[in-house]
């Protein structure tokens, strides 16, 4: 299914939830008493047969998932965006991960967990932000799409990637094999280079080291045209410019 959907949540007493997302999974995170299980308890009974005054508009179905039948919905329902409160137990599982990675739905995970088993990205990582009635998501961490060369540059990839930055800043680069690694390498002077796609779980140890931090979206296999002088048309591209060609 699609990944990108406004969603508009909203009771008989107007307090309105208005969510944009953008990815499969999208984490919301905050403080007790910010409007998070309120949030899940009007899509969960918006679910039930009483009629609570409550109204979803979205182009896909908006439900609840609670433990009781979970495996059943994941295994055989298609096109929908569920939400899990922060009580579901079982999102902190690999059996979970796995059933929600096959299945062609969405997941809003309200939780305080790291989720390691989940690749979810950094940038759909949210709090609540309130104002009188009117809910919406704020993101909680800043961009980091910027690369800056360091003396010491470290990379989560141990393939494709590292091939890549080695091949544009030489033996400074090194990697640490794995994201859950990452930030056992910050330090002062350093750049830590992660697959921002993936490296929610680890965002939070990432910024406590202090260092510089690059993630970028990356891809699966490097292009030739990464490390190649193959700019013949002297066109730039999102990573590459002539005068970082390697001759």
């Amino acid at each position: 299914m699609e990944t990108q959907h406004d969603i508009l949540v909203q009771n008989k007493r107007d307090i309105q939830f208005k969510i944009t997302i953008n990815r499969k999974f999208t984490l919301i995170r905050g403080d007790s008493e910010t409007g998070k299980s309120t949030l899940f308890q009007m899509v969960s009974d918006a679910g039930t047969s009483v009629q609570v005054g409550i109204h979803i508009a979205c182009d896909v179905p908006v439900v609840a998932l609670h433990e009781t039948g979970y495996k059943y919905e994941l295994s055989n329902e298609n096109g929908k965006i569920y939400i899990i409160d922060e009580d579901f137990s079982p999102v902190k599982t690999k059996e979970f991960a796995a059933l929600a990675l096959k299945s062609d739905n969405c997941f809003i995970i309200i939780t305080r967990e790291s989720l390691p088993s989940i690749p979810y990205s950094y940038k759909e990582i949210y709090k609540i932000k309130t104002s009188g009635k009117y809910h919406s998501l704020e993101r909680i961490y800043m961009d980091y799409d910027t690369i800056t060369e360091m003396d010491k540059m470290v990379t989560e990839d141990e393939d494709a990637g590292l091939e890549y930055y080695q091949a544009l800043y030489g033996d400074k680069v090194t990697t640490s094999h794995g994201n859950s690694n990452l930030s056992k390498y910050g330090a002062q002077n350093t750049l830590l280079i992660g697959d921002g796609c993936a490296i929610g779980a680890y965002i939070q140890d990432l910024v406590l080291t202090g260092s510089a931090l690059y993630l970028p979206e990356s891809k699966s296999k490097l292009n030739d045209c990464y490390i190649k002088p193959c700019c013949c048309k002297g066109t730039m591209c999102d990573f590459f410019t002539r005068n970082k060609i390697i001759e």
